[in-house]
């Protein structure tokens, strides 16, 4: 464990806020599969094994590990303390720990990970702009009636309210046009999600969008790679939009 723990720099912003985000680029970790594999549970070993694709199962099982010590670092214990499991729905959960809610997505080889310690929800998504030709035609399905597809990118509306449906765990068993979800602004018209705001952002040079939803952007977001991290407040980085 002293091992793995090398790769994580202690960062103390990380226990100091109740909201971490941290997002990476999986192919930096590749070379350190064979350290953080053995972070991921049998139950989570089983469900990346039901992939197909020998690409798509090594990044749910990296993406499983390092989700894992994410959570661990932002409460402050040892990975072999915390246990991140899944309940009935599929939404993340850390055993014992109802205080704490977290969430998990990847998109190819970009990832982001939510943790939230007695602070209430909390919801991430990220996509690759690589993607966006796959929205296509999918305004209809995305936009609510008061919502226009001019406005900003489909990509950022996408993002936004897959954090907020992340958050509430319901996945894509509530139709995106059914709800209003602006930057910055309270979810209107999803009373599971009420409290609720979600923001989208530029990341890794522009080449993906983050999509996380909270009561408020404090907190911060951590971009993490082997051995370093680089932190900044959620709510500055709101700020730049």
């Amino acid at each position: 464990m002293d091992d793995l723990l090398a790769l994580f720099p202690t960062v103390e912003q990380f226990t100091a806020t109740p909201r971490v985000i941290a997002i990476t680029d999986l192919r930096a970790w590749r070379g350190q599969a064979w350290r953080l594999y053995p972070l991921v549970s049998p139950a989570l070993r089983e469900r990346a094994g039901r992939l197909n694709n020998p690409l798509e199962r090594e990044r749910r099982l990296l993406a499983y590990a390092l989700h894992r010590m994410v959570v661990a670092l932002a409460l402050g214990r040892d990975a072999d303390r915390v246990e991140v499991g899944r309940m009935a729905s599929g939404m993340p959960m850390v055993a014992g720990l109802p205080n704490v809610a977290t969430s998990l997505s990847h998109a190819d080889d970009f990832l982001a990970i939510a943790v939230a310690r007695d602070v209430g929800l909390v919801g991430v998504d990220i996509e690759a702009m690589d993607r966006v030709a796959l929205l296509d035609g999918l305004a209809a399905d995305v936009l609510h009636a008061q919502e226009c597809a001019g406005d900003e990118a489909l990509i950022d509306v996408w993002v936004r309210k897959e954090a907020v449906l992340k958050a509430i765990g319901s996945g894509l068993s509530i139709d995106m046009n059914t709800f209003l979800s602006r930057q910055g602004i309270a979810v209107n018209g999803l009373p599971a999600a009420t409290g609720l705001s979600a923001w989208s952002l530029r990341v890794f040079a522009g080449r993906a969008r983050l999509g996380f939803s909270a009561a408020t952007p404090d907190g911060v977001l951590v971009r993490l790679d082997p051995g370093t991290v680089d932190v900044v407040s959620l709510r500055e980085r709101v700020a730049w939009i």
